[in-house]
């Protein structure tokens, strides 16, 4: 059993520029996916250029995030475009078997940057435009 002083003086001993910032290795098709601790949102980074399966509509990488609940609804936000519009799915095939971001980390990747929090996903792109999905919905500017 750990005694209370052991444990803060191993937690003081950490380094100070430690981060909450999260990576993933990419899946075999070059993109990277990741899942809220809830299993309700996640996203799916596509380099610039696409996949073997999928070319991305401006040859710039693009972020897919999707929420399951309340309605299914994805958000494609683009490397420098503007306000994303959601897609509302008719099927619903979940979301991607990927790691976890954890309440309080956040990811980055090319222009877009992600932040999880216990009250939803939060991502932007380079020029600010971004989306915010929560079981309250989805928000996107």
């Amino acid at each position: 059993m750990l005694r209370p002083a052991l444990v803060i003086l191993a937690l003081s001993a950490l380094p100070a520029t430690a981060t909450n910032e999260r990576a993933f290795a990419p899946n075999p098709d070059g993109t990277v996916s990741f899942t809220m601790p809830s299993g309700n949102a996640g996203c799916t980074f596509i380099p610039a250029g696409g996949t073997p399966v999928y070319q991305t509509m401006t040859g710039m990488a693009e972020l897919h995030c999707t929420i399951v609940e309340p309605v299914y609804t994805t958000v494609v936000l683009e490397a420098h475009l503007g306000a994303p519009q959601p897609i509302r799915g008719g099927e619903a095939p979940g979301l991607p078997m990927a790691g976890t971001l954890p309440y309080g980390g956040f990811w980055q990747a090319g222009p877009f940057t992600c932040l999880a929090s216990s009250n939803g996903l939060t991502c932007t792109n380079a020029s600010g435009a971004g989306l915010r999905m929560a079981r309250a919905g989805v928000v996107t500017w």
